[in-house]
Protein backbone atom coordinates (compact mmCIF):
# COMPACT_ATOMS: atom_id res chain seq x y z
CA UNK A 1 0.00 0.00 0.00
CA UNK A 2 1.47 3.35 -1.04
CA UNK A 3 1.68 6.01 1.66
CA UNK A 4 0.40 9.45 0.86
CA UNK A 5 2.88 12.36 0.75
CA UNK A 6 1.31 13.68 3.94
CA UNK A 7 2.00 10.46 5.83
CA UNK A 8 5.59 10.31 4.52
CA UNK A 9 6.21 13.89 5.66
CA UNK A 10 4.76 13.07 9.09
CA UNK A 11 7.04 10.01 9.46
CA UNK A 12 10.05 12.06 8.34
CA UNK A 13 9.26 14.70 11.00
CA UNK A 14 8.96 12.01 13.67
CA UNK A 15 12.36 10.53 12.70
CA UNK A 16 13.94 13.98 12.73
CA UNK A 17 12.47 14.78 16.14
CA UNK A 18 13.72 11.46 17.54
CA UNK A 19 17.22 12.11 16.18
CA UNK A 20 17.23 15.64 17.61
CA UNK A 21 16.14 14.28 20.99
CA UNK A 22 18.98 11.73 20.97
CA UNK A 23 21.54 14.38 20.03
CA UNK A 24 20.21 16.67 22.75
CA UNK A 25 20.48 13.93 25.38
CA UNK A 26 24.02 13.11 24.24
CA UNK A 27 25.05 16.78 24.42
CA UNK A 28 23.66 17.07 27.95
CA UNK A 29 25.51 13.92 29.01
CA UNK A 30 28.79 15.28 27.57
CA UNK A 31 28.36 18.61 29.38
CA UNK A 32 27.55 16.91 32.68
CA UNK A 33 30.50 14.55 32.22
CA UNK A 34 32.88 17.45 31.56
CA UNK A 35 31.59 19.28 34.65
CA UNK A 36 32.05 16.20 36.85
CA UNK A 37 35.52 15.57 35.45
CA UNK A 38 36.55 19.18 36.14
CA UNK A 39 35.13 18.99 39.66
CA UNK A 40 37.02 15.78 40.42
CA UNK A 41 40.29 16.54 38.61
CA UNK A 42 42.37 17.74 41.57
CA UNK A 43 41.26 15.06 44.09
CA UNK A 44 41.78 12.46 41.36
CA UNK A 45 45.24 13.86 40.60
CA UNK A 46 46.20 13.73 44.27
CA UNK A 47 44.84 10.20 44.66
CA UNK A 48 46.83 8.97 41.65
CA UNK A 49 49.97 10.65 42.99
CA UNK A 50 49.50 9.09 46.42
CA UNK A 51 48.87 5.62 44.99
CA UNK A 52 51.43 5.32 42.24
CA UNK A 53 53.82 8.27 42.32
CA UNK A 54 57.39 7.07 41.73
CA UNK A 55 58.56 10.65 42.10
CA UNK A 56 57.55 11.59 38.58
CA UNK A 57 54.73 13.86 39.68
CA UNK A 58 53.71 15.10 43.06
CA UNK A 59 51.15 17.13 44.95
CA UNK A 60 52.77 16.23 48.25
CA UNK A 61 55.94 18.33 48.07
CA UNK A 62 57.37 19.60 51.32
CA UNK A 63 60.98 19.84 52.41
CA UNK A 64 64.04 21.19 50.58
CA UNK A 65 66.83 18.75 49.82
CA UNK A 66 70.38 19.17 51.14
CA UNK A 67 73.15 19.99 48.69
CA UNK A 68 76.32 18.68 50.34
CA UNK A 69 79.25 16.70 48.92
CA UNK A 70 77.52 16.40 45.56
CA UNK A 71 79.96 15.54 42.80
CA UNK A 72 79.41 17.22 39.45
CA UNK A 73 79.71 14.95 36.43
CA UNK A 74 81.58 17.20 33.98
CA UNK A 75 81.63 14.47 31.34
CA UNK A 76 77.86 14.61 30.78
CA UNK A 77 75.40 17.33 29.94
CA UNK A 78 71.63 17.12 30.21
CA UNK A 79 68.99 19.46 28.84
CA UNK A 80 66.10 20.42 31.12
CA UNK A 81 63.03 21.77 29.34
CA UNK A 82 60.42 23.72 31.30
CA UNK A 83 56.67 23.81 30.75
CA UNK A 84 54.12 25.92 32.61
CA UNK A 85 50.38 25.39 32.89
CA UNK A 86 47.49 26.88 34.83
CA UNK A 87 44.32 25.03 35.76
CA UNK A 88 41.32 26.76 34.22
CA UNK A 89 39.80 27.54 37.63
CA UNK A 90 42.88 29.56 38.59
CA UNK A 91 42.76 32.99 36.88
CA UNK A 92 46.53 33.48 36.86
CA UNK A 93 49.21 34.00 34.26
CA UNK A 94 52.23 31.74 34.79
CA UNK A 95 55.48 31.52 32.85
CA UNK A 96 59.19 30.84 33.05
CA UNK A 97 62.15 33.02 32.04
CA UNK A 98 64.12 30.21 30.38
CA UNK A 99 62.47 27.49 28.33
CA UNK A 100 65.46 25.20 28.87
CA UNK A 101 68.87 24.99 30.54
CA UNK A 102 71.85 22.72 29.87
CA UNK A 103 73.56 21.46 33.04
CA UNK A 104 75.85 18.71 34.25
CA UNK A 105 74.44 16.08 36.62
CA UNK A 106 75.17 17.28 40.15
CA UNK A 107 75.33 20.95 39.09
CA UNK A 108 72.97 23.43 40.75
CA UNK A 109 70.85 25.62 38.54
CA UNK A 110 68.43 28.46 39.23
CA UNK A 111 65.45 29.20 37.01
CA UNK A 112 62.90 31.93 37.68
CA UNK A 113 59.18 31.38 37.20
CA UNK A 114 56.70 34.28 37.29
CA UNK A 115 53.06 34.23 38.34
CA UNK A 116 50.64 37.16 38.18
CA UNK A 117 47.08 37.68 39.34
CA UNK A 118 45.26 40.07 36.97
CA UNK A 119 41.94 39.73 38.80
CA UNK A 120 40.37 42.02 41.39
CA UNK A 121 40.49 39.30 44.08
CA UNK A 122 43.24 37.67 46.16
CA UNK A 123 43.77 34.10 44.96
CA UNK A 124 45.77 31.19 46.39
CA UNK A 125 47.43 28.67 44.11
CA UNK A 126 49.31 25.41 44.62
CA UNK A 127 51.95 24.14 42.18
CA UNK A 128 52.58 20.52 41.30
CA UNK A 129 55.26 19.18 39.02
CA UNK A 130 55.61 16.50 36.38
CA UNK A 131 58.86 14.96 35.13
CA UNK A 132 59.40 13.09 31.90
CA UNK A 133 60.85 10.54 31.63
CA UNK A 134 59.58 9.38 35.04
CA UNK A 135 62.79 7.44 35.70
CA UNK A 136 64.58 10.79 36.11
CA UNK A 137 62.29 11.83 38.96
CA UNK A 138 64.09 10.14 41.89
CA UNK A 139 67.23 12.08 40.96
CA UNK A 140 65.47 15.48 40.90
CA UNK A 141 66.43 17.53 43.97
CA UNK A 142 65.28 20.98 45.05
CA UNK A 143 66.89 23.51 47.38
CA UNK A 144 64.23 26.13 46.82
CA UNK A 145 60.86 25.76 45.12
CA UNK A 146 57.59 27.68 45.03
CA UNK A 147 55.92 24.25 45.09
CA UNK A 148 56.83 23.74 48.77
CA UNK A 149 53.98 25.96 49.96
CA UNK A 150 50.79 27.52 48.66
CA UNK A 151 51.22 30.89 47.01
CA UNK A 152 48.73 33.71 47.59
CA UNK A 153 48.74 36.61 45.14
CA UNK A 154 46.80 39.74 45.92
CA UNK A 155 44.90 41.53 43.19
CA UNK A 156 47.28 42.75 40.49
CA UNK A 157 50.38 41.19 42.09
CA UNK A 158 53.22 39.69 40.07
CA UNK A 159 55.64 37.37 41.83
CA UNK A 160 59.04 36.01 40.77
CA UNK A 161 59.57 32.50 42.12
CA UNK A 162 63.00 30.86 41.87
CA UNK A 163 63.52 27.15 41.48
CA UNK A 164 66.96 26.03 42.69
CA UNK A 165 67.54 22.43 41.69
CA UNK A 166 69.90 19.75 40.48
CA UNK A 167 69.85 16.21 39.22
CA UNK A 168 71.99 13.74 41.08
CA UNK A 169 75.04 12.43 39.23
CA UNK A 170 73.64 8.90 39.53
CA UNK A 171 71.05 9.84 36.89
CA UNK A 172 71.11 7.04 34.27
CA UNK A 173 73.46 7.88 31.43
CA UNK A 174 70.89 7.33 28.69
CA UNK A 175 68.72 10.12 30.15
CA UNK A 176 69.93 13.26 28.39
CA UNK A 177 66.71 15.24 27.85
CA UNK A 178 64.25 15.90 30.68
CA UNK A 179 60.95 17.79 30.64
CA UNK A 180 59.97 19.46 33.90
CA UNK A 181 56.44 20.83 33.96
CA UNK A 182 54.75 22.87 36.67
CA UNK A 183 50.98 23.31 36.88
CA UNK A 184 49.28 25.74 39.25
CA UNK A 185 45.91 24.70 40.67
CA UNK A 186 43.40 26.80 42.59
CA UNK A 187 44.16 25.76 46.18
CA UNK A 188 40.84 26.99 47.56
CA UNK A 189 38.84 25.01 44.99
CA UNK A 190 41.00 21.99 45.77
CA UNK A 191 40.26 22.21 49.49
CA UNK A 192 36.55 22.58 48.81
CA UNK A 193 36.57 19.50 46.59
CA UNK A 194 38.56 17.54 49.16
CA UNK A 195 35.98 18.45 51.83
CA UNK A 196 33.18 17.20 49.57
CA UNK A 197 35.13 13.96 49.06
CA UNK A 198 35.43 13.43 52.82
CA UNK A 199 31.71 13.98 53.34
Amino acid sequence: MTQSPGNQSHLHDDDLNAKNARVGRLAIMVIVGMFLFGFASIPLYRWVCAQSDPGGSSWFIGEPDVYENVEIDDDREIRIRFNTNVERQLPWEFGVDDRYVDINPGEQSTVTFTASNPTSNDVTGKAVYDISPPEAAPYFKKLECFCFIEQTLISGQELDMPLVFWFEPELPEHVTDISLGYTFFNAESSRARAAVEVE
